[in-house]
């Protein structure tokens, strides 16, 4: 590594360890990286990102404590600092402590300048992870949410189906999967995942209907994709359900 040949020659310089630190988080060696993150702050550096980048190399060594106070210090100089917030919540997520997760992730979406689906997707997990009444209601408003500032998101149309088809409410996971079938280009997985719910609610001649639309939806794809090894085995899936329904 080239940075290494520089530390040799300048050992004392703070900004070529956090450099090389940098490069081993990336490379995902993070015992090397905190080592060279904690030189460069033994030799002076103090900066929030440097702060930020040990704590998330901690986080990786599974050093969930000291990873939490590093993240609080970052806090106090940042209390907005959304990755800060995020790594935080991250935390409590993998011990379980869901409602605590849910909230920082709540607190990350709040205070992002830019929102992406993911901060949805891993709030609405947290929220929904709680297993009770609330939690999935909170989950799908998060999704929701998110849906209405992002605009039609079909990852987040997709984790809102799941919940609803979680929790047996067949009509609302039948209404935006409808939403999800009038925004997609390609329609055929759409009309087969919607035949499915169709058939849980048992409503077979609609789900009838949706598979005979999933077929004509085929159809008009030129035939290099029909032919196409994934193609093949959707259609096969599409015969399968068309046999059973009938």
């Amino acid at each position: 590594m080239k940075v290494t040949q520089e530390i040799q020659k300048n050992p004392d310089s703070a900004n070529l360890y956090f450099k090389r630190g940098k490069l081993f988080y990336q490379h995902n060696s993070y015992s090397s990286s905190l080592e060279d993150f904690n030189s460069s702050k033994a030799l002076g550096l103090e900066s929030v990102e440097q702060s930020f980048y040990i704590a998330k190399s901690k986080y990786h060594l599974e050093k969930f404590s000291s990873c939490k106070r590093t993240i609080k210090k970052i806090l106090k100089e940042e209390p907005e600092n959304s990755g800060a917030l995020k790594l935080l919540a991250d935390i409590y997520f993998k011990k379980g402590r869901y409602r605590k997760s849910a909230k920082l992730y709540d607190e990350v979406i709040r205070n992002s300048e830019v929102n992406f689906p993911e901060q949805y997707l891993y709030a609405s997990n947290a929220w929904n992870s709680m297993g009770n009444e609330y939690g999935k209601e909170r989950s799908q408003s998060i999704l929701i949410e998110g849906i209405e500032k992002l605009g039609d998101v079909v990852v987040l149309y997709n984790e809102l189906i799941s919940n609803f088809m979680d929790m047996q409410d067949f009509d609302s996971a039948v209404k935006y999967q409808k939403r999800v079938i009038e925004i997609s280009n390609r329609k055929e997985r759409a009309y087969l995942k919607l035949a499915n719910i169709q058939i849980q609610q048992e409503k077979l001649n609609e789900a009838e209907l949706s598979i005979v639309k999933a077929e004509e939806s085929y159809n008009k794809l030129p035939h290099r994709i029909r032919n196409a090894k994934f193609m093949r085995e959707f259609y096969l899936e599409l015969q399968l359900k068309k046999s059973v329904l009938k």
